[in-house]
This record gives structure tokens, sequence and C-alpha cells, in this order.
């Protein structure tokens, strides 16, 4: 059977990690239009026993073209936060998201925007929520005895406020803006949502934040190793 005639059947590998199908080349076409099938998506044809990029398939030439699906697109990418999806392709953490899967993360999100020396998250609030740096920077610190002491500078592309959130403990430091700084809010409900709902979605923030709070310990050991060692040598 020729695999681009209206009698060919094709499956679907969705975000999900689920299969669909099988569905006939209208129905594929219908769903490449409501943009539920993107130039990105897995598509095996029963008549090519193989799989590949929906933008390979001949019979869809015609169907990623300017079109109703990319205005279906605009009319969510117009809904989320006020975030230009490809501002986010400039961190390496949403690189292998495509766009629908970009749009179904920020939607969940809202955008927050800080003057210089706002406070961002204040010590001891309930960590409700973490946040993601897309301009400016956070400085997290900490008032002793009534001196700022700085504990690190989160730039662009790093969360903030994650430890918190994650342990459902109170903020251990305050987080102050440097400079003009927009964040993405996520909620903890939002996060869990997207965890359940799009676990495709949520695996490359989950491994992004782990390896920033890696980071972090290590940089804490390393100082408190200082310290230590300096305090030895003075004795």
């Amino acid at each position: 059977m020729n695999d681009t005639t209206d009698e060919a059947t094709y499956r679907i590998w969705a975000c999900n990690n689920q299969v669909y199908g099988p569905i006939t080349l209208p129905i594929l076409i219908e769903w490449v239009q409501d943009a539920r099938v993107l130039r990105n998506t897995w598509v095996y044809s029963d008549g090519a026993k193989s799989w590949r990029l929906a933008e390979t398939i001949t019979a869809l030439d015609d169907q990623f073209q300017p079109g109703e699906a990319t205005l279906f697109l605009r009319r969510q990418e117009a809904e989320c936060a006020g975030v230009e999806l490809e501002e986010l392709r400039q961190f390496s953490l949403f690189s292998c998201l495509s766009r629908h899967e970009l749009t179904q993360l920020v939607r969940r999100c809202e955008l927050k925007q800080y003057a210089h020396g706002e406070v961002v998250i204040r010590q001891d609030e309930p960590g409700d929520a973490l946040f993601l740096v897309l301009s400016g920077s956070v400085r997290a610190r900490l008032m002793v005895g009534g001196n700022d002491k700085t504990l690190v500078l989160i730039p662009p592309g790093e969360f903030v406020g994650e430890m918190a959130m994650f342990t459902q403990r109170p903020r251990a430091a305050d987080g102050v803006a440097e400079g003009q700084t927009r964040l993405l809010r996520f909620s903890a409900e939002a996060f869990r949502q997207l965890i359940e709902e799009s676990p495709a979605v949520a695996a490359p923030l989950l491994y992004s934040i782990a390896g920033t709070m890696a980071d972090r310990i290590m940089a804490d050991n390393q100082r408190f190793k200082k310290e230590v060692m300096a305090e030895f040598l003075w004795r």
C-alpha cells in the first residue's frame, strides 16, 4: 500500500510517551492543523513500516506552511504570560522542547518583573513557589547583625527558591533583584501538575534544578572547608 494515500495509516508518538493510532492520512492532516502533530513529532507509517519525523512525510509537505497550525500556536503563545517562546531558547535546559511543549510550560507560569533592589523573596516566608531568572539576576542574601551578607548571585537561566519549595520549609534567605530583573514564577501546585500531566516537559527542569542544587551544595562545602582550614592555621 502507498503510504501517502487516504487509506494509508499512521501511529503517533505523543509527548506523554503514548502511541496513538492507527489513524488515516486525513485524520493525520487534521491533527497537524490542530497542532496536535508538530514538525518534530515522530510518526510511524504502517505502509513504510518505519518511524520518521512528521516534517519528512511527503503527504504533509504543504501542512507545515503558515496556516491553521501556525495561527493556533500564535493564539496559544499570545496567552503565555507575555513571554516570547524564543526567549527561552537561549537556555540549554529548554533546547529539547518543542514549541508546543514550551507553550505548556509557560502557560503554567506567571511573569514577574522587579526593579533593582526590590525583594523577590523574603526570609522565613512559605516556600510555595520557585522562580526561573529570565533576565537580570537575583542576589541571595542574609542580614547578619544588621550587615548585608551575599550568599550567591543567581544569573539568567537558573532557578531561585527551589530548595524551600521542594522541602516545604520557610525561605532560608532573602532574594534581591540586581538590575531590572524578569522572573517566571512556578507555584508548587503548577509544578506538581506539570510533572503529572507533562513529564517530558518537567524532566529537563528537574534535571537542571538537581544540578543547580548540587553545585550550590558543593560551593557551600568548599566555603566551609576554607573557613575550617583558616581557623586551624590561626590556632
